[in-house]
C-alpha cells in the first residue's frame, strides 16, 4: 500500500513537472514578430536609433501643436509694413518735405505693400500660386521697409534737425534676419528673411519624414509587385521585367532626378491646382520622382525570395488544388517575403530623406513656401558668404544639418538592427 502511495506521488510529481515544463516552453514561445522584437531589443545601436527617431517624430509632428508660429510667416509682415506706412503718412503730414525727399522709394513701397495685401487675400481664398508668390513679395517688402524707415530716420529738415530719428526704434516691431539662438521669442533664432527657425525646422522635419516614408511605401508596392510576378511566373515575363530593371539601374540617378524634378513639379502643379493641397502640393513631385527610381533593388530582393519559396511544398499544394495565381501571390508568397521587404523599406526611408535633402539643397527639390531640412540648408548657404558669418549664423547650418544627420543615421541603425533580427539564422 505504501509502495502504491509512493508511486502515485512520483507520478503526480512527474505530471506537475511536465506541466511546469510545458508552461515554461509556452512562456518562451514567441510569434515570428515577437521573436524579431526580442532580438531587435538586444541591438543597442538599433534601440538608440529608434529612440532618436521617436524624439524627432514627436518634435516634428507634435511640437507645432505647442509652438504655433507660422514657419512661412516672414517677420517683416504686411501688418508691420502697414504700421510703417501709417507712421510715414503721419510724418509727411508733420513735414510735407519728407514726401519729396523719399521720392520714388515711397511710391515703390506703396506698390509693394498693395501687392502683398492683394496676394495675402488671394492666398487666404485658397490660391496656391498666390501663396507661393507671397513668400517672395514678403522678402521684397522686408527690404523696402527697412530702407524707407532708415531714410525717414535720417531725414534732415530745413532747420538742420532730424525730427524722425526715433523712427529707427520702430525696428523693435521686427525680428531682423539672422537672429542668434536664444533671441526673445525665437529660441533657435531666425533665417535670412526673419522667419522663425524652430518653426521651419519642425515643418521641415514633417516634410522630410512624409517624403521619405511616402516614397518608400510607393517603392515597396511597385517593387513587390514586379518581384512577385517575375519570380512566380518566370519565363519570358521574368526576363522582360528583369531586363527592364537592369536598364533602370544603369541610368545615373542623380542627374536624372535633377532633370525630372522641375518637369514633375510643373506637371503636378497644373494637376493639383484648385485641389486645395496648399504647400503639400509641392511635396508630391519629390515623392513621385524618388519612388520612380527607388523600387528596382526591392524587386530583385522579392524575386529572389519568391524563386526559393515557389519550390516549397505548400506552394505546390496550393497550385495542385487550383488556387488562383493572384491568391497564391497575395496569401502565400507575399506574407513570407514581408520581413525582408520591411527591412529594405526602413533602409530606403533614410536614403529617400537624404536624396530629398540633396535635391532641395541644390535648389531642385522643395520650393517655397514649403520647406525641408535640405531647403533650409540651401537658404543658409545662399545667405552666409564668409567665415565670420558661419560663426555668427551657425544655427542656420548646424541645427538642421545635425537633425538630418542623426535622423538618417538612426534609420540606418534601426534598419540594420531589424535586418539582424529578421535573419532566421540568428538564435533566440
Amino acid at each position: 500500500m505504501a509502495d502504491k502511495d509512493q508511486e502515485k506521488k512520483v507520478n503526480n510529481n512527474t505530471n506537475n513537472s511536465a506541466t511546469n515544463n510545458d508552461y515554461e516552453v509556452a512562456q518562451e514561445s514567441y510569434s515570428f514578430w515577437g521573436a524579431v522584437w526580442r532580438r531587435f531589443r538586444r541591438h543597442k545601436l538599433a534601440i538608440v536609433g529608434l529612440w532618436i527617431l521617436v524624439f524627432v517624430f514627436i518634435f516634428s509632428f507634435i511640437g507645432p501643436v505647442f509652438y504655433t508660429l507660422d514657419p512661412s510667416e516672414n517677420i517683416f509682415e504686411e501688418d508691420v509694413a502697414n504700421f510703417y506706412m501709417y507712421k510715414i503718412n503721419q510724418a509727411i503730414k508733420q513735414d510735407p518735405g519728407l514726401k519729396e525727399y523719399l521720392g520714388t522709394m515711397l511710391t515703390d513701397f506703396e506698390q509693394t505693400l498693395a501687392r502683398a495685401n492683394d496676394l495675402k487675400a488671394k492666398a487666404a481664398a485658397g490660391d496656391y500660386q498666390a501663396l507661393s508668390e507671397l513668400s517672395w513679395s514678403r522678402s521684397d517688402l522686408a527690404s523696402a521697409g527697412m530702407q524707407i524707415i532708415s531714410m525717414v530716420a535720417s531725414y534732415t529738415d530745413s532747420n538742420g534737425n532730424q525730427p524722425f530719428a526715433s523712427y529707427m526704434d520702430l525696428t523693435r516691431y521686427l525680428s531682423p534676419p539672422g537672429l542668434p539662438v536664444g533671441a526673445p521669442g525665437h529660441p533657435l533664432g531666425t533665417d535670412d528673411q526673419g522667419r522663425d527657425l524652430l518653426a521651419r525646422i519642425m515643418f521641415g522635419g514633417k516634410v522630410s519624414f512624409a517624403i521619405g516614408i511616402a516614397s518608400a511605401l510607393i517603392a515597396v508596392i511597385l517593387g513587390s509587385l514586379v518581384g512577385l510576378v517575375a519570380g512566380y511566373v518566370g519565363g519570358i515575363v521574368d526576363s522582360l521585367l528583369m531586363r527592364f530593371v537592369d536598364i533602370m539601374l544603369s541610368i545615373p540617378t542623380m542627374p536624372l532626378l535633377l532633370a525630372l524634378s522641375p518637369l514633375l513639379r510643373r506637371w503636378t502643379k497644373s494637376l493639383t491646382e484648385g485641389m486645395g493641397l496648399g504647400v503639400f502640393g509641392s511635396i508630391l513631385p519629390m515623392v513621385l520622382v524618388l519612388a520612380l527610381f527607388g523600387w528596382m533593388g526591392l524587386s530583385r530582393l522579392v524575386r529572389g525570395q519568391v524563386l526559393s519559396l515557389k519550390e516549397q511544398q505548400f506552394i505546390e499544394a496550393a497550385q495542385a488544388i487550383g488556387v488562383p495565381t493572384s491568391r497564391v501571390l497575395s496569401k502565400h508568397l507575399f506574407p513570407n517575403v514581408i520581413a525582408p521587404v520591411v527591412v529594405a523599406a526602413s533602409l530606403a526611408v533614410a536614403g529617400n530623406i537624404l536624396s530629398e535633402a540633396s535635391l532641395s539643397f541644390l535648389g531642385f527639390g522643395i520650393q517655397p513656401p514649403a520647406t525641408s531640412w535640405g531647403q533650409i540648408l540651401n537658404v543658409a548657404v545662399n545667405f552666409i558668404n564668409s567665415p565670420q558669418q558661419i560663426v555668427r549664423y551657425w544655427n542656420m547650418i548646424f541645427i538642421p544639418g545635425a537633425l538630418l544627420f542623426f535622423t538618417v543615421l538612426s534609420f540606418n541603425f534601426a534598419g540594420d538592427g531589424l535586418r539582424d533580427a529578421v535573419d532566421p539564422r540568428m538564435k533566440l
